[in-house]
């Protein structure tokens, strides 16, 4: 239910918060356990019930506690930041925006299963996540190349999570529901899809559920299409 190694460090901080009990100081302790308790929900990461179906694309990250949803649906092309990694010329991305609340599950899933083709870390500032923050802040790009397309997983940071985690690398093949990474005590998640493609299931105020909600599925005719497609065959050494 936690993130690996958290407790181990919770052990750690529970017991340098139990030292001011034993010299009477139980506010202190009081206060300390409190806040240690405030810092394990940052590390939650609860199983999860991955959609079998296919052509699905599932939530990225969580947007469900008080100020957690999915504020922006937008297209976008190569001039949004980060997008010449993905995107090719004249291309179109449809970008699926999801504020994390601090009381959010912080760790992100694959939304469709493929392979890592691209990772592109961009330093930078740490602004309050709900304004413009998609050219200044730090931020982080993993591509996953699809049986339906690149996807990509913009991992953003904002004016209380200071840090992001990767947790795969290029050539991992991953399914869909896999673990991604992690921003530290919340912010944002940009899930882009190829436009024209999927039919978006979702609405701004949605609020998903990361790896069990449903994002997006597979237009029918570009399922068909991708069905009719005939097997590579290989040729036979004579």
């Amino acid at each position: 239910m936690f993130v690996e190694g958290t407790y181990k460090k919770v052990g750690i901080l529970l017991t340098i918060a139990v030292l001011p009990f034993l010299f009477g100081y139980v506010i202190v302790t009081f206060i300390l356990f409190s806040a240690i308790a405030f810092l394990m929900q940052f590390f939650r990461d609860p199983r999860r019930e991955i959609p079998s179906a296919e052509g699905v694309v599932v939530a990225p990250a969580d947007g469900r506690i008080f100020t957690g949803r999915i504020d922006k649906i937008e297209r976008v092309d190569r001039d949004y930041p980060l997008m010449e990694h993905l995107l090719e010329e004249g291309e179109m991305g449809v970008r699926i925006s999801t504020f994390m609340s601090p009381f959010d599950v912080h760790v992100q899933r694959t939304p469709l299963s493929g392979e890592v083709v691209k990772t592109k870390y961009c330093p930078g500032k740490f602004r309050m996540a709900w304004k413009n923050v998609e050219k200044e802040n730090e931020k982080n790009l993993i591509v996953i190349d699809s049986d339906y397309g690149k996807v990509g997983v913009i991992q953003i940071a904002g004016f209380v999570a200071r840090r992001i985690v990767q947790y795969v690398q290029l050539g991992d093949k991953l399914e869909i529901g896999d673990k991604l990474g992690m921003i530290r005590f919340g912010s944002r998640v940009d899930l882009i899809l190829p436009y024209g493609k999927f039919d978006i299931k979702v609405s701004e105020g949605h609020r998903p559920k990361a790896g069990e909600t449903i994002m997006a599925e597979l237009i029918e005719n570009v399922m068909l299409e991708l069905n009719q497609k005939p097997e590579k065959v290989t040729p036979e050494t004579t």
